[in-house]
């Protein structure tokens, strides 16, 4: 059994069975706790910022996750198969050396992350310490928030994977009994008929109500990049469908009770438009302030760390002599100085909201490919050594398809993006198409559906004897 205490002996290698202790309540705790954070939170008030009713916010909340979570738990019995994290294991499908586009998307999403998680846990901290010191609200005060979260989630990302199960499960509980705590405070004040806060976003109900569907689904589909960091710690032997349910049912319960708790509390706000941190600190007793600071620098240390420690896989994976610690300090560098110039430079949000359209993008095609490749092409059977070759700089074996790319893959995943990007719509760019959704948030969808059926396609397109479909 792997000890909190120590640090990870293990980077992107190959997990044997024998060092594989975790079990499907560990995965489900890690995605219940790493939700817990204000980072994921105020995801949760876009649907009442949009002009939604409390009622019409839980619903799309409620059918966004529940999709979501079914793709990213259909994904989660790979990593046990391969043994493997995911941009490692989607070699099988990418190719040895295509296995780069999973580790930039984890690298690019892990800081995206990362740098919301803390972002928003400085902004808590410093909310806090102007209820409750009365000091005066600065951006330095906010540097100063952002370096207390950056040091603890910096600190359990280096430890890696144990520590990371032990303080998801701890954070769980702890925090949701603080949220708890804060709704009974709250409840007088809460109107459950809530019909609104002003004009709908998109101008009429229904398009609103599935932008925030898309939204909401999309969140799960984000942290799939992550997902078999964890799972190829579990046996192989463990039937899938309990691997597949830890995960979705863990993302699922996870991100709704912070969404909801999200949505309810904006319903309350002197302002729907608000900023959602600041505003929540400034309704409660001081007594709750104190407690939603601690929810700021506790919550964020699990989220920050999943991200932080995916990224530092990521990035070792593209170069595995840099090894798991210089690559996370590496990244964690990079990421603070993401966040300081949200602070200082630019506004943070209108970032932020950029890097999930874009993440989504390229995210899905990558997902939606491997889950073709798992259940559609290679029926859940790997071999793999044959993951791990560019790790001793060798060539061959059953993934190498040509010269190490599965142009399959490369190409299908190509298509995906490109169709997902022109109908994007953010403050910095917007595709040609983006019009055309009437903003109702199907770039990701289209991008990732394109994407399976291209690889699909072209997969069954092959002669037999060309494509990697079976360990043995």
């Amino acid at each position: 059994m792997e000890s909190a205490s120590a640090m990870e002996k293990h980077g992107v290698d190959f997990i044997p069975e024998s060092e594989r202790s975790s079990r499907p309540s560990d995965l489900f705790f890690v995605f219940v706790g790493s939700q817990m954070c204000f980072g994921i939170i105020v995801i949760g008030s876009l649907p009442i910022t949009f002009g939604l009713s409390f009622w019409d916010a839980v619903t799309s909340i409620s059918v966004g996750l529940f999709f979501g979570s079914i793709l990213f738990g259909l994904l989660a019995p790979f990593g046990a198969k391969a043994g493997a994290n995911g941009a490692v294991a989607s070699g099988a499908h990418f190719g040895v050396k295509g296995r780069a586009i999973g580790t930039l998307i984890a690298i690019f999403t892990g800081i995206g992350f990362y740098s919301l998680t803390v972002w928003t846990g400085g902004e808590a901290i410093a909310a806090g310490a102007i209820r409750l010191f009365g000091w005066e609200h600065s951006p330095h005060l906010m540097a100063l928030g952002a370096i207390v979260i950056g040091a603890l989630t910096v600190l359990a990302a280096l430890y890696g994977h144990a520590m990371i199960v032990a303080t998801e499960r701890l954070v769980s509980y702890g925090v949701a009994f603080i949220l708890l705590l804060i709704v009974i405070v709250l409840w007088g004040d809460f109107d459950v008929g809530f019909q609104g806060g002003g004009e709908l976003l998109l101008g009429s109900h229904w398009p609103t109500w599935f932008l925030c569907v898309t939204i909401s689904a999309a969140l799960p589909v984000s942290y799939s990049i992550f997902l078999n960091d964890y799972t190829r710690y579990i046996p192989k032997g463990l039937p899938s469908n309990s691997i597949a349910i830890a995960a979705g049912s863990g993302m699922f319960v996870g991100c709704w009770v912070a969404l909801v708790f999200a949505a309810g509390i904006t319903t309350m706000l002197k302002s729907v438009d608000a900023p959602f941190v600041p505003g929540l600190i400034d309704i409660v007793v001081w007594w709750g302030a104190a407690l939603l600071v601690l929810v700021g620098a506790v919550g964020s240390q699990p989220q920050g760390s999943l991200c932080l420690y995916g990224a530092g896989l990521g990035l070792q994976a593209m170069a595995p002599s840099l090894g798991r610690i210089s690559a996370t300090l590496l990244l964690s560098a990079v990421s603070l100085l993401v966040v300081f110039v949200g602070i200082y430079v630019w506004d943070m949000t209108n970032m932020i909201l950029a890097f999930l359209l874009i993440d989504q993008c390229v995210l899905a095609p990558w997902l939606t490919i491997n889950l073709v490749g798992y259940y559609c092409i290679m029926k859940g059977e790997y071999r793999p050594q044959d993951l791990f070759t560019f790790m001793g700089n060798s060539g061959g074996g059953r993934y190498w398809y040509s010269g190490g790319w599965n142009r399959s893959a490369l190409f299908a995943w190509i298509v995906g993006a490109a169709v997902g990007l022109m109908f994007i719509h953010t403050d910095y760019f917007s595709g040609p198409l983006a019009e055309l959704s009437g903003g109702v948030g199907l770039d990701w969808i289209f991008a990732g559906a394109t994407a399976a059926l291209v690889y699909y396609v072209l997969e069954r397109a092959k002669p037999a004897g060309a494509r990697a479909e079976y360990s043995a």
